[in-house]
């Protein structure tokens, strides 16, 4: 039995998607010349906390906890291989069969999970809590505090898996690189493996200095579009492969553009980047978002795209010239959209063990 109290505390940063979003689904990545994606972690962390105690009652209790959901589900360590859960737990669950495989249960286990940024925003909020999820668990199993950048890319594997039997539909790969690694990442898709980059910190804290983040207040489902998206591509329809290939050419200038720190040129591959995506597929954006870029460009050279797949959620405004941000955000906000304040995440998953 468990002779003492532990707590582990997790949190990893949540993303914006600058550009070369839904390349990172597998196999999709496999049928494009140098696939990259574009992100920035930021500081909408999810949390989550693992605590073991000795059993109050004597046996064994698991207490699966959402603080978001404001929903709680107490169970028995013998009912976690078929119990069924809701899906705002589900997972909780699932990561914590993984890791119970090897680790018996042997007092009061409780794991309480909150996400900063908004239900289906767009940031990659599930896979992100996912990583804070497997933070906190693989500590636990492993009795220590896990090394992201020793062991980061194997835990993500197992989170993608996991979380693709949650949401039933092929998962993309950028957002655990958000959340796991956090920074300004060059996320270079391959067989096998993959090959990331972190962006020099300067140019981080140049880019920061002109994004403004917003959410329409319009949540959104990502497995819709990326379906969508995903069987047209498989399925060989041509149009659609051929805008792949393009928001691919703008994700490369983009980054030689960032990497040059030529803000007008980084303006111009977000837009273009966007020109495109915004015709994958119907829904992708929305009135109120077009309505948004449209008030922002009446101020200023400005450039934006949705977060994730679109359909609502979250959007971001890019402003060549950071004096205009200001101006920019105060008419956006006026149009309805809710402004996020946010601060880049220099690094991802951050574990804290307390024995």
């Amino acid at each position: 039995m468990a002779t003492k109290t532990m707590r582990i505390e997790s949190r990893a940063p949540t993303r914006i998607d600058l550009s070369g979003g839904t390349l990172d689904i597998w196999p999709l990545y496999l049928f494009l010349k140098d696939p990259l994606t574009l992100n920035l972690g930021i500081d909408l962390f999810a949390e989550a906390v693992l605590e073991e105690a000795p059993a109050a009652s004597g046996t064994p209790q698991v207490l699966l906890r959402s603080g978001d959901q404001n929903i709680e589900l107490k169970l028995q360590p013998s009912q976690l291989p078929t119990v069924r859960v809701p899906p705002a737990l589900e997972l909780h669950l699932k990561l914590l069969r993984y890791f119970a495989r090897n680790k018996p249960l042997t007092g009061d286990l409780t794991l309480t999970t909150r996400a900063k940024s908004p239900a289906g925003a767009g940031l990659g909020g599930s896979s992100t809590l996912s990583i804070a999820i497997i933070g906190a668990l693989a500590s636990w199993a492993e009795g220590k505090p896990i090394d992201p950048e020793r062991e980061g890319e194997d835990f993500i594997e197992i989170v993608r898996d996991v979380e693709t039997t949650v949401i039933q539909v092929p998962a993309g790969m950028q957002d655990y690189y958000g959340a796991m690694f956090g920074g300004l990442q060059a996320l270079n898709w391959g067989y096998g493996s993959h090959r990331r980059e972190w962006l020099p910190e300067a140019t981080l804290n140049r880019l920061e200095e002109r994004l403004l983040l917003f959410y329409s207040g319009q949540s959104r489902n990502s497995g819709i579009n990326n379906w969508a998206l995903f069987k047209g591509f498989i399925d060989r329809e041509a149009e659609v492969r051929s805008k792949f290939e393009r928001i691919n050419q703008a994700t490369r200038r983009l980054e030689a553009a960032l990497r040059e720190e030529n803000w007008e040129e980084a303006g111009r591959a977000i837009a273009e980047e966007w020109a495109t995506r915004r015709t994958l597929a119907h829904g992708i954006t929305t009135p109120e978002i077009d309505r948004a870029f449209e008030i922002a460009g009446k101020i200023g050279p400005i450039a934006g795209k949705v977060c994730g797949a679109g359909g609502g959620g979250c959007f971001f405004i890019y402003v060549t010239d950071p004096s205009l941000k200001d101006r920019v955000r105060e008419a956006v906000t006026e149009a309805g959209s809710r402004h996020l304040p946010f601060r880049a995440a220099h690094r991802g998953l951050d574990v804290r063990r307390f024995d």
